[in-house]
């Protein structure tokens, strides 16, 4: 059971309010001050706050967390290569080649492969080098799939099927968030055939490129329909533009060789990130060789922590680690788990679904699993939330955000998922109508 550390709340405090007098929020990125927490130790499966109280991490910084908190294998060989041959500038890093090498080993589409630090940072260079290699600026999305802090992917117009045209954007039509006045950027629903049928027919050969989770992850977990990938290859090749799977979310942790690999659809050009170093700074970009080739002669790619070798040691660690069985343990805690929250949804008689793939997972808080966004985001929050707040108080920390996935670690053992499981039995027989 959960296990507490004693310690004085005036830490906790403390460390917050000296948090909000010198950084904007209180925490130098969005959603974090959230928690009103602060966590002070990390462990495998586990987190631990000011306070000493122990939470089980569903959470994993949001995906980067695969082998586990802290792991020492991985930070072994972080350790090794900072002590031999720390930051430079010059040539390669050897572990650069050997981390390439298995990529292009493991992934269907990456002929070659560079390395930068964010997911956001693959995504941009994507852009870029699709409007590089095909002269065009407009470019086709869909609601809810992030595609990190992409200026030209955050905005974008809701294509309407009906009238063929992008309409004023409003809360209910252009998800919220995503909506915007520019006229570059097409967002259509996930899953809808008859949107990307239209939108390609109309501007089809306008698209640069074409941006997609391959499985829905960023906002709720909700799979690509029988067929629906395939029609994404069929008319980006038709109409010659460069197809972007953002495995960033779905890359390594659910196969080495990304969701493609279990789609058998192979994308244009690959960002990955999060999983790949468990934890330390790194993401990259893999593609057909003849694309990423315009990457340091037609496309700008510079960045002094490019391919830093912290990041390629914890990743290479980390590859060989989930190469050695730890790909189908993931699966097998997350089946676990998934079974587990499922049977607790039936006897509870609680409205709500729990959908996923791999490590991941999510509770739908709505009767049936979401085939599009606007389905998942068409759902009861104030249960959600209360759910959420209820197994942050058990121990199992959760995501901020009810409609946001969570996922496993390798860390995990069989007693941390069936704990997981009796939490959320006791929280919705108190939170359930």
């Amino acid at each position: 059971m959960n296990t507490t550390l004693a310690a004085p709340t005036a830490v906790r405090d403390d460390l917050l309010a000296r948090a909000a007098h010198v950084i904007p929020g209180g925490a130098s990125a969005g959603g974090r001050p959230d928690f009103g927490d602060v966590i002070t130790r990390a462990q495998g499966a586990y987190l631990w706050n000011a306070e000493g109280k122990r939470y089980i991490d569903h959470l994993n910084s949001y995906g980067p967390i695969v082998i586990g908190h802290a792991d020492p294998r991985v930070n072994a060989a972080v350790a090794e290569v900072a002590a031999t041959v720390d930051l430079n500038w010059v040539g390669p890093q050897a572990g650069e080649v050997e981390l390439a090498e298995r990529i292009v080993g493991a992934m269907p589409s990456a002929e070659k492969v560079v390395f930068m630090n964010t997911g956001t940072d693959a995504l941009q260079h994507a852009l870029h080098v699709a409007r590089a290699a095909t002269s065009r600026q407009r470019v086709f999305k869909f609601h809810g799939h992030y595609h990190g802090w992409v200026g030209h992917l955050g905005v974008g117009a809701s294509f309407d099927v009906e009238q063929g045209v992008a309409p004023p954007p409003d809360a209910s039509n252009s998800g919220g968030a995503e909506a915007g006045l520019a006229s570059d950027v097409d967002v259509v629903d996930w899953n809808d055939f008859d949107a990307v049928r239209a939108a390609f027919a109309a501007h089809g050969d306008e698209y640069a490129a074409a941006f997609l989770e391959p499985y829905l992850h960023s906002y709720t977990n909700a799979p690509p329909a029988p067929g629906f990938l395939e029609l994404l290859r069929e008319l980006t090749t038709q109409h010659g533009v460069v197809l972007v799977f953002d495995e960033v979310k779905t890359g390594f942790r659910h196969h080495l060789g990304g969701y493609q690999a279990i789609a058998g659809v192979t994308p244009d050009l690959t960002a990955i990130g999060k999983a790949m170093g468990n934890g330390y700074t790194i993401a990259g970009l893999a593609g057909r060789a003849d694309l990423m080739d315009l990457l340091g002669t037609q496309v700008t790619i510079d960045g002094t922590y490019y391919a830093n070798p912290y990041g390629l040691a914890a990743s290479i660690a980390t590859f060989d680690l989930l190469a050695d069985g730890g790909v189908e343990r993931l699966w097998s805690l997350g089946e676990r788990l998934r079974d587990g929250l499922t049977r607790e949804l039936n006897d509870s008689g609680v409205a709500a679904n729990v959908t996923g793939i791999g490590s991941g997972w999510i509770i739908n808080w709505r009767p049936e699993p979401p085939v599009t966004f606007r389905q998942a985001v068409d759902a009861d929050f104030e249960l959600g939330e209360a759910f959420r707040v209820g197994m942050l108080d058990a121990g199992i920390l959760l995501p901020p955000y009810v409609i946001t996935d969570a996922r496993l670690n390798l860390a995990f053992t069989e007693d941390d998922v069936d704990e997981t499981i009796a939490a959320a039995a006791s929280v919705l027989r108190r939170v359930a109508r």
